[in-house]
């Protein structure tokens, strides 16, 4: 299973991340900012915090993590230059 290599935070509750399998896209986590596991990253100024951690897993100060494969399948392909277009 692939596992994190970069992640930028873009706005709101998405996030922009690298696989190691070559995987890009944007991982939108509005779904989930209301589940009882999110409650450390409750707004999105904390959500723009996310960090690699050592395991390659996506982190938060606080201790939230989030690994590749629990999240992969909610990864919408996106080239990098499409996710950080400017607006016109």
């Amino acid at each position: 299973m692939p596992v994190f290599l970069d992640v930028e935070y873009l706005q709101g509750w998405c996030l922009f991340v690298v696989l190691s399998d070559g995987t890009t896209g944007v991982l939108e986590l509005t779904p989930w900012c209301a589940e009882p596991l999110f409650a450390a990253i409750d707004t999105e100024r904390r959500c723009a915090r996310v960090f690699i951690n050592d395991r390659h897993q996506l982190a938060w100060p606080g201790g939230f993590v989030l690994a590749a494969h629990e999240v992969y399948h909610l990864i919408k392909p996106v080239d990098e230059r499409t996710a950080f277009a400017e607006p016109h």
